[in-house]
């Protein structure tokens, strides 16, 4: 005779302070790189600028109002804007939770589940969910949780679990990326002076 066992369902939707801070950002950021462009190479540049934070607000707000983390009596499932993941709740065996600084504040509040062997079975982020919420997830999930005791970097957590891969070569690298994509811009933003200077001549 096969015994069946009632297993926590839960489902948690972003922190809306988190969301509006987050909006908030991108819009004031959007603004002063517009407004700088423009100043500095002409009109088109400023709404080449605000059209891709234009872009790049529309998502943050759809992605608040589309996100979700449910738990389900068979399922993990996080869904996003443009993806939603499912996992077979039955595989997860551990949990590494770690608040990751990815040089923003408030450190980001992460969730590794892993499967038996090890292997990485589903990432959760919790950055714009309550912390109470994570714990009553990790609750929920009722499988062992551990992790460091403190705030750490993406190199310092692939550090700790050698054996895992855990983070990406761009978490683990952030400035390395971020010089590149701010060479990227000033790269456009030089090319669309040029084109402006040659136009006007």
């Amino acid at each position: 005779m096969h015994m069946h066992y009632a297993r926590d369902e839960l489902a948690l939707r972003p922190n809306t302070r988190a969301g509006l801070v987050i909006v908030a950002v991108v819009a004031v950021l959007g603004t002063a790189l517009s407004a700088a462009a423009a100043y500095g190479a002409g009109a088109g540049a400023g709404l080449a600028i605000a059209v891709v934070f234009g872009v790049l607000l529309a998502l943050s707000i759809g992605h608040f109002l589309r996100a979700k983390i449910a738990l389900t009596p068979d399922q993990i499932v996080v869904r996003g804007l443009l993806f939603q993941q499912r996992r077979a709740r039955a595989r997860a065996a551990e949990v590494v939770r770690a608040d990751i600084d990815a040089h923003r504040a408030p450190p980001g509040d992460t969730l590794f589940v892993l499967d038996e062997q090890g292997e990485l079975l589903i990432r959760i982020a919790g950055t714009y969910y309550a912390r109470e919420d994570v714990d009553r997830l990790v609750e929920s999930l009722g499988v062992p949780c551990g992790g460091p005791d403190r705030t750490v970097t993406a190199a310092e957590l692939a550090t700790m679990y050698p054996d895992l891969r855990l983070v990406s070569f761009v978490e683990r690298h952030p400035w390395r990326i971020g010089f590149a994509v701010t060479g990227v811009l000033i790269a456009v933003i030089a090319g669309l002076m040029l084109v402006a200077t040659v136009a006007g001549l």
